[in-house]
């Protein structure tokens, strides 16, 4: 899987990969904020982008305003082109070409972005589990106060009942 990934100072050439050597690969890539940004960019891409509209981007992201100062601008720009892209393109996770500031998708990124979690924002009332946490948690305090239709049945058989929708619900993602 990661058959272009090898430590930085390693032959290319070795017989024998080591998957945990290339597995260290992988997170040493990802430890750093700016190389998964390229990462997340590039893997919405078809076509490559130039230095400046990646490190524009990353700049408006780290100052929070759109468009980031300029010096923050040239320093992600310098901390991109000097470090971030050569060590990305170097394991094959990117296309960098120097000479005309391009940067493109490379073989590896799919492989490499296995490993980070989807970015998406969900708003924590759709969160499944937290509804029927609360739910769940509800019904439980109503049955040992004692509120008339929830005390029909025991706390610990609400919690039972609730606790298994939570499991099955887990259960059910995990499998689909």
């Amino acid at each position: 899987m990661f058959a272009e990934l090898s430590p930085v100072g390693e032959s290319r050439r070795s017989k024998t990969p080591n998957p945990a050597a290339r597995e260290d690969v992988v997170f040493d890539l990802l430890k750093n904020d700016r190389r998964r940004m390229v990462m997340a960019l590039l893997a919405e891409e078809v076509e490559s982008v130039t230095i400046g509209d990646i490190a524009r981007t990353i700049a408006a992201a780290e100052a929070e305003e759109t468009p980031a100062p300029e010096k923050v601008y040239k320093s992600v720009y310098v901390s991109l082109q000097q470090t971030h892209l050569p060590k990305l393109a170097e394991n094959g996770v990117i296309e960098y070409n120097q000479s005309t500031g391009t940067v493109a998708p490379g073989p590896n990124l799919e492989d490499v972005l296995v490993y980070v979690e989807p970015s998406t924002v969900r708003d924590v009332w759709q969160s499944e589990e937290l509804i029927l946490g609360l739910v769940g948690l509800g019904a439980t305090l109503g049955a040992v106060v004692g509120v008339p239709i929830v005390s029909v049945l025991a706390a610990e058989v609400w919690a039972v009942l609730f606790f298994t929708a939570i499991i099955c619900l887990n259960a059910y993602r995990l499998l689909a």
